[in-house]
């Protein structure tokens, strides 16, 4: 598969035990900590699946701390500069990444280009959410369905072009599989974010998409784009009528995790302090209800459960890489 790229360079996406309360909010964080704005920098572009969902978070967040919560779009290097600035920020739990599971690809891929060590520089807060992809084709694209589109590909005539978020995000994994797996060359071009990407889908400059499911749905319902398949284990309830990619290619299960990281050496009453909160916002009836109609499941966890997610994800990607099992060239 050739990619041209579209955007910028390359990109950098459990319930635990529940944390006490605190007796004392002294105890639990430095002084000032709830007086202070908390920014929650979304490295990618407005409109795809990180920054929607961080939209629908800060305020829920702001309402339980009693604080200004802030929505900061940082984007730039598929997703490097605004994860860079969150790794040299204060460490005073005051600026925190939200950050989807391109962070673990390029920390596998790329790790000699990155300005950063992912558990290194990084203090996990808690998991968020999960997601599956899905394979969304433009209207005009006569396929109907995975095996359809496989053969009009195989076809060539006219060329099938495909496309992906940023070099290294997981829509850009799911297209290399898929490819890979089902024997195709496509024309692929790589964007700087699902929403630019979703975009230029949906106005017919490209053909095919894996795009993350709370980007998908909206289009999907307007009948600007059309589900071919999902990348879940199991149907997604907004989508049941749309097959599962692994029905046709086995193995083929790809999900994205949306995750909250401080920089490294915030202090652990800040973390425990922020997960608390974090989790607590997960909770609220509301916002789960927002989340679940963008294809969103809520998942809070423990710094300590993220870490270990974050570190066997790494070395998963890190295998397939090594073995040939995944191109993102």
């Amino acid at each position: 598969m050739y990619f041209s790229r579209g955007g910028c360079g390359f990109s950098a996406g459990l319930i635990g035990i529940v944390f006490p309360l605190f007796q004392s909010a002294q105890a639990a964080e430095p002084a000032g900590f709830t007086s202070q704005p908390l920014r929650i920098v979304v490295p990618a572009p407005a409109g795809g699946g990180i920054s929607l969902q961080a939209r629908l978070l800060a305020p829920v967040m702001r309402a339980h701390l009693g604080q200004q919560v802030l929505v900061e779009h940082r984007a730039g290097a598929g997703g490097v500069i605004g994860s860079a600035g969150v790794a040299r920020a204060p460490a005073d739990g005051h600026t925190l990444l939200l950050a989807s599971t391109a962070l673990t690809v390029n920390a596998a891929w790329l790790p000699e280009q990155m300005p950063f060590d992912l558990l290194p520089d990084f203090a996990p807060v808690s998991l968020l959410s999960t997601a599956p992809l899905v394979l969304a084709v433009h209207p005009g694209v006569p396929a109907k369905s995975v095996p359809e589109l496989v053969a009009l590909v195989k076809r060539g005539r006219p060329a099938v072009r495909a496309g992906g978020n940023a070099s290294g995000s997981l829509s850009h994994v799911a297209l290399s599989q898929f490819a890979r797996t089902a024997g195709l060359r496509m024309e692929g071009v790589l964007f700087n974010g699902g929403g630019p990407a979703m975009q230029s889908l949906v106005h017919g400059q490209f053909d095919a998409l894996f795009l993350s499911a709370p980007v998908a749905i909206p289009q999907l319902t307007a009948q600007r784009l059309r589900a071919l398949a999902i990348t879940a284990a199991e149907p997604l309830p907004l989508l049941a009528a749309t097959p599962l990619l692994h029905q046709f290619y086995p193995g083929l299960v790809i999900e994205n995790r949306y995750v909250l990281l401080a920089p490294a050496g915030t202090p652990k009453a800040v973390i425990t302090r922020l997960n608390v909160e974090v989790r607590r916002a997960l909770d609220d009836a509301d916002l789960r209800e927002r989340y679940a109609a963008l294809g969103l499941a809520a998942a809070g966890s423990t710094p300590e459960i993220l870490a270990q997610t974050l570190r066997r994800d790494v070395e998963r990607y890190s295998g397939m890489i090594r073995q040939g099992l995944l191109s993102l060239q």
